[in-house]
């Protein structure tokens, strides 16, 4: 069980209940909630409040009459219009738990019966969550998805086994929990705290398959030792070259064989520190922003009158910067194992046969590594070449005339985890191999 209470929520608190765990909500998030929704609904009163007393969008200067439809219902209806596959029942649930954490820092004004109802679209077994299309954000809130959402907890849209039922709490929505529920970039979070994740996990493997090539290269560990946190004076720098150092020893399997080894061995602490550091800026930003109210406008219950803020925080150019730092320092450190790839199978003065064939002179052994593992590096360049946040665009009457484009940016990190896995493959094979060949029994962590 995962407790909820819009301050805590951390990268491992969201896959756990992307991997299927409960949530518990805690009385002081709810109590924040009930306030605020109390406070907003006083503040209209005397005062325009966005998307209360007023459309949405270019539609901010025209009042939202007493009679005619259910105007939180219509705002559902006209933004559900997202498109593209599904997102799997992992990113749907890791960004319920986001939004309903979000919800708990009490600055939307959405009631409490919006959270339950997304809290119990949670506790829905497998096949109960909602059907949420991937396409339609552009980075200034997740409007499509959570409109989908919306449609789902009121029976309006089927869920994944293909029924259409409302959550049991959605009796407690009301017309003014619409545009709260879909103020947030929720689905697009979810996505990266998963990515991210994943990411942290591949990138302290490599680290591993890293001091394998190492010893199946009989490397020079001066590289790796404490001079590199003077020399590159980084927190990842000095991170790997201890990790690798931690794992190889300070007496070598394998003796050095040369003075200076080249780049692929020697500067692996100056180009896979990069991703470390990245990989944590990027879990800063995705955690900060979960545990925040970004909803537009803000309530604030704790000023006597309360106030109501209408401001930007829902766009994420934070978000769409940290992740596109984060996949080009990827490919910069992905990119460096297939020249440990090439000298494993082909540098003569590593004392290897030629592709690792053993006592076959004419087999082509694992040849084909370096050309797959060429061609993941190709695909990963391409993926993290193209940086969303320099994208932007003009919508609603150019009311709306900017974005980060982060959702695009967050789904590239699903896309790049699997080649950057299969490279650690290619190169963990190769390493494993050569090592064999050169019958060194390893020790150690390593062993």
């Amino acid at each position: 069980m995962v407790v909820l209470d819009g301050a805590g929520l951390s990268l491992e608190d969201v896959a756990a209940v992307a991997d299927g765990a409960g949530v518990e909500v805690t009385a002081t998030g709810r109590a924040r909630v009930e306030r605020a929704a109390a406070a907003v609904a006083q503040v209209a009163l005397t005062r325009d409040v966005y998307g209360r007393t007023t459309g949405v969008g270019a539609n901010r200067d025209r009042a939202v009459g007493p009679t005619g439809p259910s105007p939180g219902l219509s705002l559902l209806r006209s933004h559900a219009g997202g498109w593209g596959t599904p997102y799997d029942d992992r990113i749907v649930r890791a960004a319920l738990a986001v939004r309903v954490n979000q919800l708990l820092v009490g600055a939307s004004g959405a009631s409490t019966g919006l959270v339950d109802a997304l809290v119990d679209l949670l506790d829905e077994a497998p096949g109960g969550q909602a059907v949420v299309h991937s396409v339609g954000a552009v980075g200034t809130g997740d409007l499509t998805a959570l409109a989908e959402v919306g449609l789902t907890l009121l029976g309006e849209r089927p869920r994944a086994d293909g029924r259409a039922r409302a959550t049991r709490s959605n009796a407690g929505l009301g017309d003014h929990d619409a545009l709260p529920l879909m103020s947030s970039n929720a689905f697009t979070l979810g996505q990266a705290a998963l990515g991210c994740l994943e990411l942290e996990r591949l990138s302290r493997r490599a680290m591993t398959v890293y001091s394998l090539s190492h010893v199946a290269l009989a490397g020079n560990i001066e590289a790796l030792g404490a001079v590199v946190a003077h020399v590159t004076p980084f927190p990842g720098a000095a991170l790997t070259a201890r990790t690798v150092t931690d794992l190889l020893g300070t007496d070598p399997v394998v003796p050095a064989t040369q003075l200076q080894d080249f780049f692929g061995l020697r500067t692996y602490p100056q180009v896979h520190g990069p991703l470390l550091d990245q990989l944590a800026v990027l879990r800063g930003v995705v955690e900060g922003l979960a545990n925040s109210g970004s909803e537009n406008p803000a309530v604030d219950a704790t000023t006597h009158p309360p106030t109501v803020a209408h401001h930007g925080g829902f766009h994420t150019a934070y978000l769409a910067l940290a992740v596109d730092a984060t996949l080009l320092a990827l490919a910069v450190s992905a990119a460096s194992g297939l020249p440990r790839i090439s000298h494993l199978l082909t540098d003569p003065g590593a004392g290897l046969p030629r592709f690792l064939a053993g006592v076959d002179a004419g087999s082509s052994g694992l040849l084909i590594a370096e050309y797959a593992a060429a061609a993941g590096v190709e695909r990963l360049r391409g993926v993290a070449a193209g940086p969303n946040s320099l994208g932007t665009a003009y919508l609603s009457a150019a009311v709306e005339d900017d974005a980060s484009h982060s959702s695009a940016a967050a789904a590239r990190i699903t896309a790049v985890a699997d080649d950057y896995r299969h490279l650690l493959a290619w190169e963990l094979l190769t390493a494993v191999h050569a090592i064999r060949l050169r019958r060194v029994a390893l020790r150690g962590p390593l062993r």
